[in-house]
């Protein structure tokens, strides 16, 4: 479900074969990033370019990996994400909650063969 390239202690994240962040599989992808971002250190960037739409249930996931990588010290970071969803996280005054990297940033600074 979550296809992940690895740099050093770099990570970018992204979903494969599903378009939701929803209830049906935030647990399972919550389960697998908690995972990622545990460790001091790591920087962990989770493209969300695929992703159509995202519930309350996938936000919490977002939000639950974001503040166990602040309680660590390690990094989590959001890119690539549509119009629709930073206006969901915009609506939900959540903006301070996650690092956005805007797309062109997130390209230069993480050595990976980003999918095109």
């Amino acid at each position: 479900m979550l296809k992940v390239l690895k740099e050093d202690e770099s990570y970018l994240v992204s979903m494969i074969q599903v378009r939701k962040l929803n209830t049906l599989f935030s647990e399972l992808i919550g389960q697998q990033l908690n995972s990622l971002v545990s460790i001091s250190g790591r920087t962990v960037v989770f493209d969300l370019g695929e992703i159509e739409s995202i519930d309350k249930d996938g936000l919490c996931t977002l939000l639950t990996a974001a503040e166990i990588a602040a309680a660590v010290g390690s990094k989590f970071h959001l890119c690539n994400l549509r119009s629709e969803i930073e206006e969901l996280i915009s609506k939900n005054n959540m903006q301070e909650a996650f690092n956005i990297l805007p797309d062109q940033e997130a390209k230069e600074n993480f050595v990976f063969e980003m999918d095109e």
